[in-house]
């Protein structure tokens, strides 16, 4: 259940559950490095074990309880679509989409910043892919592919948050309250760890789900991609509540139309890392894309090589 927190911005931050538990998280990383190791370099293929370990790592950071740590990485679980809009209208990175929502006065950590918690460990799964090709030394190779071993696992923990429907609405665990609710959705606060965990471990199985994913593709556009993909995930989420109402996720019954259901989620899942760690590993072989106009780094003469940073003032982004 999502507990509201107060962080040094005065910014409630609201802590979900995470997506398909223990158990859901790591077969998706498994079939994802299966099903595309064979285009992938040989060392990921080879760590195998700790790319589906880290699989589950942002939900292993939770349990060191409420942290400045688990505080600033809790709204990356989620994307509350009705708060903001159509998720094809956000922002390309965390920072810009932060000005909009401040301009619209939406609490910034509200909405969530799942869409940025994927690109963001895609460019560092880059970064790590690139590093390793162009390594001076043994060490600095063997640096490079622990990097990306690590950077792959844990987007993979995002990437599978992104198939889950109840990651990507406020009716997170049951219908909210004090919203119109014409259909009789349930208001059973117990059906997030339900849909996620109890009945996954009792019903889902790699053999369920092995069939439904698909081998890597090089995708052209990532944030569209992205975009896309949570699109796909949130128009799922009455789908789900209507196949809740006739039983269909009971653990102790399961039945085949919800059994099908979340292996189509997470076989959708694990298809989209495979997709990702290709796309990145292609990424990493070809020229830096040229910088966006306007964007200040770290050698830019009007920040005397500071890099850019933005500021919120009483919940307002600020450009110093």
């Amino acid at each position: 259940m999502r507990s509201v927190l107060t962080s040094l911005l005065l910014l409630t931050v609201p802590v979900s559950a995470g997506a398909w538990e223990q158990k859901g998280h790591l077969i998706i990383n498994r079939l994802a490095i299966e099903t595309a190791a064979s285009r992938l370099p040989e060392f990921m293929n080879a760590s195998r074990e700790q790319l589906i370990y880290n699989g589950f790592e942002p939900d292993r950071w939770r349990r060191e309880g409420q942290t400045p740590m688990t505080i600033g990485f809790a709204p990356d679980h989620f994307f509350d679509s009705e708060r903001w809009g159509s998720i094809a209208t956000i922002e390309p990175d965390r920072y810009s989409f932060m000005e909009k929502l401040a301009v619209r006065k939406i609490e910034l950590a509200r909405v969530g910043f799942l869409p940025y918690a994927i690109v963001e460990n895609y460019g560092r799964l880059v970064n790590a892919f690139r590093f390793w090709r162009n390594a001076k030394t043994p060490a600095d190779r063997e640096s490079a592919r622990a990097n990306a071993v690590f950077y792959a696992g844990v987007m993979g923990h995002y990437v599978g948050d992104g198939s889950q429907p109840l990651h990507l609405s406020i009716h997170y665990n049951g219908w909210a309250d004090k919203t119109p609710n014409p259909k009789n959705y349930t208001k059973d606060r117990r059906l997030h760890s339900r849909y996620e965990g109890a009945y996954v471990d009792t019903a889902i199985e790699i053999a369920t789900v092995k069939p439904k994913v698909q081998p890597p593709q090089r995708l052209k556009d990532v944030f569209g991609e992205i975009k896309q993909y949570l699109t796909q995930g949130f128009a799922e989420l009455e789908p789900l509540y209507e196949l809740e109402k006739t039983g269909e996720f009971n653990p102790e019954q399961p039945r085949p139309k919800g059994t099908d259901f979340i292996a189509t989620e997470i076989a959708r899942a694990a298809t989209m890392l495979g997709n990702f760690w290709y796309t990145a590993w292609l990424e990493s072989g070809e020229p830096l894309p040229a910088p966006r106009a306007g964007v200040r780094g770290p050698d830019s003469p009007e920040t005397g090589g500071v890099p850019f940073a933005l500021f919120l003032v009483n919940g307002t982004a600020v450009d110093p």
